[in-house]
């Protein structure tokens, strides 16, 4: 059957599957294909792959107090930048000096 993939052009195969062939290359679809064994596959949206990227960059740049400015940023409430940022220590504004004396 591996030399039939040599043969298969998006012709070949049902209007409904062109757009994922072109999308991904005909062999990648008989791969998928494979793997799903014909089952049911679910394919999340790309921001379900990229939402933690997202998540550490806004724990990155979390100051403790631009919460506000997040949200606009990254197009979220408030309340979900909290909810991300639970736990994370804020950092500083500023470089600390590690040579300074800590006042508390």
């Amino acid at each position: 059957m591996e030399d039939w993939i040599k043969e298969l052009t998006t012709d070949t195969i049902p209007e409904r599957y062109r757009p994922i062939a072109e999308l991904i290359g005909l062999e990648n679809l008989i791969k998928l294909a494979d793997y799903s064994s014909g089952d049911t596959l679910y394919i999340p949206t790309s921001e379900f792959f990229l939402r933690p990227i997202r998540d550490q960059r806004i724990r990155d740049d979390y100051r403790g107090s631009n919460s506000h400015d997040l949200a606009k940023k990254y197009n979220l409430s408030e309340r979900r930048i909290r909810e991300i940022c639970e736990g994370v220590r804020p950092t500083p504004d500023w470089d600390e000096d590690e040579n300074q004396l800590k006042l508390f």
